[in-house]
C-alpha cells in the first residue's frame, strides 16, 4: 500500500522532498511559494511524502488555509494518501494540484457516491524559455511601479480580480500586488501618446523560473498588441535576472490564447477543487 512519512517541520520535509519536486519543477511550483510564505505566516499544518517500494512517489502539504497541495506523481501513491487522510480524519477545505492528481485524490476521498461542490478553479500552466525571441514584438522598457502609482494599480488589480473566471478575491489580490510592488516585481508599460497601458509582474518563483502574474490591459486598450509587448518586456526582464524560464497560470481556455500565440508551451492542466 505504500508508506506515508510525515515531518515535524518544513526544513526536514523539504530536505527530503525537494529533489523529488525538482523532477517536475514547473508542475510543482507552488511548493516553493509555500516554503517562502511559511517564514512569515506559519508552517503548513501537515507535511508528508508517500513512498512506494521504497521510492518517494508523492509529496504533499496541507496549507495554513486548509487546502491540500499534491505534487505530480503516481496515482497509486495519491490513493494511498487519500486513505491515510481519511483514517486520520483530516478536515481539509479543498485540494490543489494537476487535474490528474486532484482527480485521483477526489475519487478516493469521496467514494463512488460522493458529490463534488460546485466551486472549482481551472488553469493551464504555461512555460517559455527566457531566451525566446518575440521577433514580432519590440521589447518595451518597463517601469517599476512606485507607491505614487498605487491608485492606478489598485483599480486595475480590482478589475483583474473581477474579470477572472471564476472571480478571485480582490483584497487578497491587492495584498499580492502590494508585495510585488515592494519587491520591485510589479511593472507598468507606457506608450507615447497613450500613457500607462498595461501592467504585469512576477508573483512567485521556483529555483529556475519566475512566475508571471497579473498581466492586465484595460478593456479600452485591448486588441492593440500591448499585452504581447508587455509579455516580451517581462521575459526580457527575467532574462536580465539570469532566470532560465518563465511560467504562468492562465484561466483562458479559448482558441485565441495569447500565450500560445507567443510560443508558450503547455505544462499541465491545474485546478483548485473546494470540498466544503
Amino acid at each position: 500500500m505504500g508508506k506515508v512519512q510525515i515531518y515535524g517541520n518544513l526544513a526536514s520535509y523539504f530536505s527530503k522532498a525537494e529533489p523529488f519536486l525538482f523532477e517536475d519543477e514547473f508542475k510543482n511550483n507552488l511548493f516553493w511559494e509555500l516554503a517562502k510564505v511559511s517564514r512569515t505566516r506559519g508552517n503548513p499544518t501537515w507535511a508528508g511524502n508517500v513512498f512506494l517500494h521504497g521510492k518517494l512517489s508523492i509529496s504533499s502539504l496541507i496549507t495554513p488555509s486548509g487546502y491540500l497541495l499534491i505534487s505530480e506523481g503516481a496515482g497509486e501513491a495519491i490513493i494511498r494518501l487519500a486513505k491515510y487522510g481519511k483514517a486520520k480524519k483530516w478536515k481539509i477545505k479543498g485540494v490543489t494540484g494537476s487535474q490528474e492528481s486532484v482527480g485521483f485524490f477526489i475519487r478516493e476521498w469521496l467514494g463512488k457516491t460522493g458529490n463534488l461542490p460546485a466551486e472549482r478553479k481551472d488553469f493551464m500552466i504555461y512555460s517559455v524559455p527566457c531566451d525566446q525571441i518575440f521577433k514580432a514584438f519590440p521589447e518595451p522598457t518597463l517601469e517599476v511601479v512606485k507607491p505614487e502609482s498605487w491608485p492606478r494599480i489598485q483599480t486595475w488589480t480590482t478589475l483583474f480580480a473581477n474579470e477572472s473566471n471564476p472571480p478571485v478575491n480582490a483584497n487578497a489580490l491587492l495584498t499580492i500586488s502590494r508585495e510585488m510592488m515592494k519587491r520591485g516585481n510589479l511593472f507598468l508599460m507606457r506608450k507615447e501618446g497613450v500613457g500607462a497601458c498595461a501592467m504585469g509582474g512576477f508573483g512567485r518563483s521556483t529555483p529556475n523560473s519566475l512566475v508571471i502574474n497579473e498581466v492586465f490591459v484595460p478593456k479600452e486598450l485591448r486588441g492593440m498588441g500591448y499585452g504581447s509587448e508587455l509579455i516580451s518586456g517581462l521575459i526580457g526582464e527575467a532574462r536580465r535576472r539570469e532566470v532560465s524560464k518563465c511560467i504562468l497560470f492562465s484561466d483562458f481556455f479559448g482558441p485565441k490564447n495569447l500565450y500560445e500565440r507567443l510560443g508558450f508551451e503547455k505544462v499541465v492542466p491545474f485546478c483548485e477543487q473546494a470540498l466544503d
